[in-house]
């Protein structure tokens, strides 16, 4: 089991959609793992890894802000989290929703649309939102 595969994984909540289906194609395939554990252990860990790193990038280059018109850096990345929960489990939903009806992968891929329209517009409205401070 590679863990850098599983990095790559969870990145189902990025904001493009070249990486989410290369992530698709990985998670699908790290589903033969052998050790189920592992694979959750592994699969929650590089969920962070990946949220960081989408942070750091979605920070200063997708959103971009003056930082006297931002939230603090804490406050972002705990927004950050909230939306990227969020639109894994609107990734995931749809997924399960469509689960009886289309083959997996292109389940997965409505999944991914409608988890990346909601990542992209949390995070456009309250993560990286301008804010005026006193």
């Amino acid at each position: 089991m590679n863990l850098a595969a599983f990095v790559l994984t969870v990145d189902g909540i990025s904001h493009t959609p070249v990486s989410n289906f290369y992530s698709s194609v990985l998670h699908f395939a790290s589903k033969t793992a052998a050790n189920p554990l592992l694979y959750f252990v592994a699969s929650a860990a590089a969920f962070v890894v990946a949220t960081l790193w989408n942070f750091a990038l979605n920070s200063v280059w997708t959103f971009k802000t003056d930082a006297r018109h931002q939230h603090s850096p804490t406050r972002r990345l705990g927004l950050y989290f909230g939306v990227s929960v969020g639109s894994l489990s609107v990734n995931e939903a749809v997924l399960f929703a469509t689960g009886a009806i289309l083959p997996p992968l292109i389940g997965q891929g409505i999944g991914i649309i409608a988890g990346s329209v909601v990542g992209f517009v949390g995070n456009n409205r309250y993560t990286f939102a301008e804010v005026t401070r006193p």
